[in-house]
């Protein structure tokens, strides 16, 4: 019997005890595919990486080290430059993630069985066993001005609720950046991740891309596993600047220049109502009307090291 085999990209960043847990799900629960995992370490302390070094010592586990943050994309990408070139899947996991069923053979089971799929993902559960929304809509100018439930309305072929607790199958506009299954003819066909995404907005460009070469993105709700959100990412200015840079990114890429300045407009008033409550909120809608610049990003301050 010809097994499919899945390479299992996981990014490490000053969080080795996740990372421990998350291999050990995998290993656990993983039957009926052939797969690999590879972590990258995006440029830990030398302590943290030191403390993840012997994961690599586990059978089909290989562990890069990075010199330099590469972000999530840029991460994501080194660890596909060392995957097994036989391989017919990436699943791109946060090592902040435990299966809670064999997701790697239920999701290459779908995608085998689905051939116009590019891209799908599990399930998603909080620490505390609660179901997540794992889905969500692709940034237009309508569902900014109009709201996610008049447009809903409108085309529910389009927009399905995220809420809705669904036990087949079902085809969405994007799945959260969490788990990442994908089809490795339609990822390379793309050209990857946008590596100009250093932090936020990676999953609904990965999905748009796939979506305009013919690929639909799909949530498999069989397939479970919990997330304990943000365990690597500290919240602060830079870092909320940065899913604006992102965001702003993506809607040049595909939108006019007037629905990318109506775009900044509804930002700008959105965010600038609230900085009373915070003034952060006022930062923020002045980094915007500023135009969001890209080399404001974290990606360039970030230093070598050893």
């Amino acid at each position: 019997m010809n097994l499919r085999k899945v390479s299992i990209i996981l990014l490490n960043y000053n969080s080795h005890r996740f990372t421990f847990d998350c291999v050990a799900s995998i290993v656990e629960r993983t039957e009926s595919v052939r797969y690999e995992i590879i972590i990258v370490d995006n440029n830990s302390t030398i302590e943290e990486y030191e403390a993840l070094k012997p994961i690599g010592n586990q059978p089909n586990v290989q562990l890069i080290r990075s010199r330099i943050n590469l972000g999530f994309s840029g991460g994501n990408m080194l660890g596909v430059q060392f995957a097994d070139s036989s391989s017919d899947y990436y699943y791109f996991l946060n090592n902040d993630c435990l299966l809670r069923t064999d997701v790697c053979s239920q999701l290459t089971a779908f995608m085998e069985a689905t051939p116009d799929a590019g891209l799908c993902g599990a399930q998603m559960f909080a620490g505390d066993g609660s179901r997540q929304i794992t889905f969500g809509y692709l940034p237009t100018l309508g569902s900014k001005l109009l709201g996610h439930g008049f447009v809903r309305l409108l085309n529910p072929d389009i927009y399905p609720a995220t809420r809705q607790v669904y036990n087949e199958p079902i085809r969405v506009p994007f799945v959260m950046g969490s788990t990442l299954f994908v089809r490795v003819s339609a990822f390379n066909e793309i050209g990857g991740f946008d590596i100009a995404h250093f932090l936020y907005v990676e999953e609904e460009d990965l999905a748009k891309r796939l979506l305009n070469a013919g690929c639909y993105t799909y949530l498999v709700p069989q397939a479970e596993y919990i997330h304990f959100t943000g365990q690597s990412t500290v919240k602060n200015f830079d870092v909320a600047k940065e899913y604006y840079i992102s965001l702003f990114f993506y809607f040049r890429k595909y939108h006019s220049w007037l629905a990318c300045a109506l775009f900044r407009a509804y930002y700008f008033i959105k965010l600038g109502r609230k900085f009373r409550r915070d003034a952060m909120y006022g930062r923020l809608a002045w980094f915007i009307g500023r135009g969001s610049p890209m080399h404001e990003s974290l990606r360039y301050r970030q230093t070598i090291k050893n």
